[in-house]
């Protein structure tokens, strides 16, 4: 088992500070310790950037906000998979796809990103990294193991994306995928995203000469010298300010800004607040951007989220919902309605395709007519079937997988219990009770919701959704005697715009120059404009900015 303690990682509550001197820098500076770069935050983009700067002879201080001991990043609590396109594959039509990824330009189409220059040169340092991801995680581990498990790329229409031997990995170290979280069990059951922490764990334990990380440790600003050049980052540890020194840069990569309720209002569609709901760490609270704007620093896409449609039980963290990974929306045997009863939307575009990182915008969208948000929550409507036969919430990773949602036994009983997922002996009840909720406050409406019903249920038997274009291979109509509901909201992972980088990842400012010894990597500041591929950004450009940074 390779479970990193304080000891052997020198953190606690002085170990890592006490046994450095104050240091003075330029001017009147003093710090309390230094390295050549300090890394904010300790998930996938910060272990791969403080692992890559290690590796080109730099020294790393890293700083975290949670306890070590208890360290749950995004990048632990995802699903684990990584994007590695065959090495042997045709480069050329890589680079055609990451091109079109990074700007969501293709064919005629308008670009996304509208930056093409930064995101041609982002692509190709994707087209560098990403068909060395597996071996390289297996570098720092050669335990991990990784099963390909899907090809081709997301984006069928995007050029090059069944041209270029594209793929991606599960992650894990047991022969197969386990069906309970692997969450601090022994190494050799951890899958998913537990599975990619252990090896970057295992990555920095094994550089403990280079990197050091000061945990229960938030920043909270940068330092800046008189040019205006970032020299270092304070910091908050046992309630007192620290001064860590920067000699090279400090690299941002602290998450997005998921629980941050003023961040939300600002950046965020709709009711940003109630509507919307994510199952990443509580812990993302926009803390590097604040940082960031304070020194000067650009925005970019920042209302942009690896987010579609999910269930959020009545569980919150400082006022706001904490979703689950939603299992079985656009399964046979269910639809989906807004908050009055009227379909929408071919379910089958929340959960899966080109369209599952960008569903929150039909979430969010503003009824014209009414000037009121009707799809903020849904609800998804089920038979008696589907909640016999599975968990309703993903119970091996994310919230539910690491102990921020209590879901209880798997069969949904104790969740039927608490009043998460309602239940009615007709629809009429069912949409009764859902208009009762203090969601829906009164708006669903019984006969709607009926028709709702019996229209699904009649293209179900055609075989064809004649008014959304539902997959017909999901088209199935609800049977039983009981009716199901849960609501749900905009969310889903995390956001993912941020900072403004370029393609290097340095920091830039609003007069579109980088500021010098700043940079980012992670969701703090994602280039994807469309897709997930959240862990395959965060450890392509940590490596980038662990690289950039390290050689100054």
């Amino acid at each position: 088992m390779t479970v990193l303690s304080r000891r052997n990682f020198m953190v606690g509550s002085s170990i890592a500070l006490c046994s450095l001197p104050a240091i003075a820098a330029s001017g009147e500076d003093k710090f309390d310790a230094s390295a050549d770069v300090v890394v904010v935050g300790l998930g996938g983009a910060g272990a791969a950037a403080a692992i890559t700067a290690a590796d080109n002879n730099a020294s790393v201080i890293i700083l975290e906000k949670q306890p070590l001991s208890s360290l749950r990043s995004n990048t632990r609590m995802s699903g684990g998979w990584v994007h590695c396109p065959d090495k042997d594959g045709n480069k050329e039509e890589l680079r055609k796809y990451f091109r079109a990824l990074f700007s969501a330009k293709y064919d005629d189409k308008p670009s996304v990103g509208e930056e093409d220059d930064v995101s041609n040169g982002m692509a190709e340092y994707w087209v560098q990294y990403t068909p060395e991801l597996v071996t390289w995680l297996q570098s720092l581990d050669p335990e991990l193991k990784g099963k390909k498990f899907s090809g081709p790329a997301q984006y069928v229409n995007f050029p090059g994306a069944k041209t270029s031997s594209y793929a991606s990995f599960h992650l894990m170290y047991p022969e197969r995928m386990g069906k309970t979280s692997s969450y601090n069990k022994p190494k050799s059951e951890a899958t998913e995203g537990e599975a990619l922490w252990r090896a970057l764990e295992k990555g920095i334990a094994d550089r403990q000469a280079k990197i050091k990380i000061v945990d229960s440790a938030p920043a909270v600003e940068l330092i800046a010298a008189p040019d205006g050049k970032v020299i270092g980052v304070i910091a908050e540890k046992d309630g007192k300010p620290i001064r860590v020194q920067a000699k090279k840069g400090v690299v941002l990569a602290s998450g997005g800004y998921e629980y941050s309720a003023e961040m939300r209002k600002a950046f965020l569609s709709g009711p940003s607040v109630e509507g919307f709901a994510f199952y990443g760490t509580p812990y993302n609270e926009g803390d590097g951007i604040r940082m960031g704007l304070k020194a000067g620093a650009a925005l970019s896409k920042v209302s942009s989220c690896a987010a579609r449609m999910i269930w959020a039980p009545p569980v919150y963290h400082k006022g706001m919902r904490i979703g689950v990974t939603t299992v079985g929306v656009g399964s046979p045997g269910s639809f989906v309605v807004n908050a009055l009863g009227d379909r929408f939307i071919a379910e089958n575009k929340i959960m899966g395709g080109i369209t599952n990182n960008s569903v929150y915008e039909k979430a969010s969208q503003q009824n014209l007519d009414t000037m009121t948000y009707d799809n903020m929550p849904a609800w998804q409507i089920f038979e008696e079937s589907i909640f016999k036969s599975r968990p309703l919430a993903n119970l091996t990773r994310s919230t539910v997988g690491y102990g921020f949602v209590d879901y209880g036994a798997p069969d949904n009983s104790d969740a039927l219990k608490k009043g998460w997922i309602l239940q009615a002996d007709s629809i009429e009840e069912l949409a009764k009770k859902i208009a009762d909720t203090p969601e829906n406050k009164g708006r669903m409406n019984p006969e709607k919701l009926s028709n709702a019903l019996k229209r699904f249920n009649e293209i179900s038997a055609a075989g064809k959704d004649e008014d959304f274009g539902r997959n017909p291979k999901s088209l199935k109509p609800l049977e039983g005697q009981k009716f199901y509901a849960i609501p749900l909201f905009a969310g889903g992972s995390n956001t993912k715009g941020g900072l403004k980088t370029n393609a290097q990842h340095q920091v830039m400012g609003w007069d579109n120059k980088p500021i010098k010894g700043l940079y980012a990597a992670g969701e703090i500041a994602c280039g994807l404009n469309r897709g997930g591929a959240m862990l395959t950004d965060a450890l392509v450009f940590g490596q980038v900015v662990g690289k950039e940074v390290a050689q100054q």
